[in-house]
């Protein structure tokens, strides 16, 4: 008789208990071999290693993820905004949305596990230490920095999004021994305990790291719950001097909210017309009827549109990366990294009409769809560089080349199933209502698919880097795929994809050893392909639609770098123009009752972003530490406001808005004391609809703290939105927004040894 299989998620667990097992088995006993000097602890540090300033507490005077290589910041003709562990620390952020609250520019997207909105354009592929990775809520326990470019740079991602780019680079093992535990508890039943361990391995030239975190909390709205658990394991070897072998392994069990949030009651329905001008329709108040709830305002906070029980976002995942870099000599250098995913996900929620009424008791209510997309997927991916670094005539010119590969493959099945819900009223929410008419399975396909690119960067520099320009040009191409429609048996085959090319030009000048001007020019595009107007309903649909797009974006930048304080606070002043063509989005108008499938996608060319950027971040002093800035962006989209003449804006971006965060430590270098902590977004009043027919008013939120040191203790108490305003992050359409959870109080102690 055969044994029961064992189940998938009792496999990873039984591997992740496992390896907890034998890193507490390292740690038993000291290591007489192991280096004792802090100098000696240090690993040796490759081309591709990022090295910090001490001093600087907040962004970082170097980066990796603009050229692939350890390179001063101000030698990069782009705008990168740096989130690094300290500040992460210093905020008590665990998710995305907490670290990027003070980044000039970028803010949280809605709907999209750690996805971003970049100068106005929607960014939803994320990276892990250069690897594209599927999108999944995430923790920052394992995250050493955050590194976004802002504007295309496909040069260096590949056919990467219009908005940019956003880099999670991961913590490494370190041979210095440490053990640090967090435990928080907060508003709402917040509760979230975090260790991360790293030190040599007993007997051998390794290094370890471990990383664990598991989070328990309700929501500020109606039936949500979130829940995550994940894992991170990582070796470091290094068998010479000269190469290094790491590997991170990683566990994530999560479940989290479904993110269409706060409806926003518009003062007016907005119809989507065929022409390039949409209209307004006053909102009918039934005769004799009463209004229950006002027209433009929020609705309540802590209602749910796009969640009943059971609902949320699900997901299972491992994976693995390996990469070995190695120095040949004074000159070249290589590197060589694969990695594998494996997934699990289910994403069930409501889908809620922007078009609203009023009920015969002067009530809103909104007709929701209920939507389940299920996906299983397996991703492998191999990327290699090789990189050449060389200077002359006592260095007065020097040159840096790299070049490489990335190729991938994907193996997916994935399920859409749709059902009409009840009506959902606003002022008296009833949840658990049967759907009115049941779930369908509208979508079930196996697909395998491939990208393959290769690249070449280049940095030549004059006068000890007083002049450094900047080049780099990348191929991508899709290999062929196919995709089985499983209630048919059929296939659709695609050939493979023509190639996509992407440079990128800058150059860099040096007037003072600490101002850097820079202009630059890069693109993000994308191979022609075919788009699903209905992208709910099968393809073979009579109702279905495909129309071809080939998108493309162009940046074009320049600006001022000024570091000061010998490196330990910096200033990036940079003005940018950013032209998007052939984007798809998600209709917003339409009464999604009437849409087959319940949603549509359009397709708009002419989306425009420009304006000024200023931001700062570092240490004024041994005290006191800031970052933030100021974006003032001036938007264009395709089409015309309701006067048939004023060109739309982009939805949801403010004109002017402006972030800081600061720290000021009262201990200096005592062992116990107290440090203070504030932050402000403030923010001017956004269109909340792609055709521009009403605006939601602005708003300032603030963020303070308060932390006690001693010893090897620290206790940090926060509380996020101070005030307790309802503050946009993102304004899609009158059902679909973001908005900043209520006043949250968290408190955490935290023991380092």
């Amino acid at each position: 008789m055969n044994p029961a299989p064992i189940p998938r998620t009792c496999r990873g667990l039984s591997a992740v208990a496992l390896c907890l097992a034998s890193l507490a088995h390292a740690q038993q006993a000291p290591n007489p071999a192991a280096p004792r000097s802090n100098e000696e602890s240090a690993i040796t540090l490759d081309v591709f290693t990022v090295q910090e300033n001490p001093a600087r507490a907040y962004g970082s005077s170097n980066l990796a993820s603009a050229t692939r290589l350890n390179t001063p910041a101000e030698n990069v003709p782009q705008s990168i905004s740096v989130i690094n562990e300290t500040l992460l620390k210093d905020m008590a952020a665990y998710s995305y949305e907490q670290a990027v609250r003070y980044t000039p520019g970028v803010t949280q997207r809605q709907n999209v596990q750690n996805g971003s909105v970049i100068r106005g354009f929607i960014v939803s592929n994320r990276y892990r230490n250069g690897f594209l990775v599927p999108g999944f809520e995430t923790d920052m326990i394992n995250v050493d920095r955050i590194e976004i470019i802002k504007g295309p740079s496909a040069s260096i991602a590949g056919s990467s999004e219009s908005g940019g780019y956003v880099n999670f680079i991961t913590k490494k093992p370190q041979l210095k021994e440490s053990i640090t535990g967090t435990a928080t508890m907060g508003s709402r039943g917040f509760l979230r305990g975090t260790v991360d361990a790293t030190g040599p391995i007993e007997g051998t030239a390794m290094a370890y790291r471990l990383n664990a975190i598991h989070l328990t909390s309700d929501s500020w709205r109606d039936n949500e719950k979130i829940r995550k658990t994940a894992v991170y394991p990582s070796f470091l070897w290094q068998p010479t001097r000269k190469t290094q072998v790491s590997v991170d392994l990683e566990y994530f069990d999560g479940l989290t909210p479904g993110g269409f949030s706060t409806p926003y009651i518009a003062p007016v329905n907005t119809v989507n017309q065929t022409g390039t001008t949409s209209t307004s329709q006053a909102v009918v108040i039934p005769p004799g009827v009463t209004p229950k709830f006002r027209l433009g305002q929020w609705a309540p906070m802590s209602i749910n549109t796009s969640g009943e029980v059971g609902m949320g976002n699900r997901a299972e995942l491992y994976s693995v990366f390996a990469t070995i870099t190695h120095q040949f000599n004074d000159i070249f250098a290589a590197r060589q990294a694969v990695s594998y995913f494996d997934s699990k996900t289910s994403a069930y929620r409501g889908v809620v009409a922007n078009f609203f009424a009023y009920n015969s008791n002067g009530e809103i209510f909104y007709e929701r769809n209920a939507t389940r997309n299920t996906g299983e997927a397996q991703i492998m991916r191999a990327q290699g560089d090789v990189v050449g670094t060389k200077k002359w005539l006592d260095d007065q010119l020097g040159t840096t080349v790299l070049v490489g590969y990335d190729i991938g493959r994907t193996d997916s099945v994935g399920t859409t199933a749709t059902g009409q819900m009840e009506a959902f009223v606003i002022s008296s929410p009833v949840y658990g209502l049967p759907l009115r008419t049941p779930m369908v399975k509208t979508v079930d396909n196996t697909s395998k698919g491939g990208s393959f690119g290769y690249f070449a960067n280049a940095q030549i520099s004059g006068f000890h880097d007083r002049i450094v320009v900047t080049g780099g040009l990348r191929r991508d191409q899709g290999k062929a795929s196919w995709t089985r429609n499983n209630f048919t048996g059929a296939y659709t085959n695609v050939r493979k994809t023509p190639t996509v090319e992407s440079p990128m030009y800058g150059v860099t000048v040096k007037p003072l050893k600490w101002v850097s001007a820079y202009m630059v020019y890069s693109e993000a595009g994308a191979a022609s392909r075919q788009v699903a107007i209905f992208p709910n309903i099968p393809l073979t649909d009579s109702r279905q639609i495909l129309r071809t797009v080939t998108p493309l974006t162009t940046n074009d930048e320049f600006g001022v770098k000024v570091s000061l304080l010998d490196g330990a606070f910096a200033i990036n002043v940079a003005h940018f123009e950013i032209v998007q063509v052939d984007n798809v989005r998600n209709n917003t108008s339409n009464d999604i009752i009437n849409v087959p499938g319940g949603s549509q996608n359009i397709i708009e060319s002419g989306n425009t972003a420009k304006g000024w950027e200023v931001e700062f971040s570092g240490s004024l002093n041994r005290n006191f530490s800031l970052v933030g800035g100021y974006a003032n962006t001036k938007t264009q989209a395709p089409g015309f406001k309701e006067d048939g003449r004023s060109p739309r804006e982009i939805r949801g971006m403010p004109r002017h808005k402006v972030q800081a965060f600061a720290k000021y430590d009262f201990t200096g270098t005592k062992a116990a004391g107290f440090s203070i902590r504030g932050g402000v977004v403030y923010q001017t009043s956004v269109w909340g609809i792609a055709e521009n027919t009403y605006k939601v008013a602005g708003a300032t939120r603030w963020d303070v703290g308060l932390n006690y040191r001693r010893n090897n203790w620290d206790f940090a108490l926060t509380c996020e939105n101070l005030t307790d305003v309802i503050f946009p992050q993102s304004t899609i359409a009158p059902g679909s927004n973001t908005v900043d959870a209520p006043r949250t109080v968290y408190f955490g102690a935290t023991l380092k040894y």
